[in-house]
């Protein structure tokens, strides 16, 4: 059973502003084993070899950003872009995106 998160505007970036990304989906598929279908000694080694699902964990913040996962519909994914709604950061407070203009010499 396929089960799916998002992170907020860290996936692709908008077409029209680079800086303004949509969101990132992540589709988990994990296959378990079947009840009982390890032995004593497979599950053992798995214990073993598998890290501790509470074990803290030293990383450098410098090169990992932590971010936090939603829960997500699939449903939406493909909808609305980056700019999904209209609390563009990078819009004009007087009515939305503006054209960009070059000075010319």
């Amino acid at each position: 059973m396929p089960f799916c998160k998002l992170i907020r505007n860290e996936g692709m970036p908008s077409i029209s502003n680079p800086f303004v990304k949509g969101n990132l989906y992540i589709l988990f598929r994990v296959k378990f084993p079947q009840d009982d279908s390890l032995s004593p000694e497979q599950v053992k080694v798995l214990k073993e070899i598998l890290p501790d699902p509470d074990m803290e964990c030293e990383y450098d913040a410098d090169q990992v950003e932590e971010v936090e996962m939603s829960p997500a519909d699939l449903e939406q994914f493909g909808r609305g872009g980056a700019n999904g709604g209209d609390d563009n950061a990078y819009d004009s407070d007087e009515g939305g995106p503006q054209p960009v203009q070059c000075q010319q010499s």
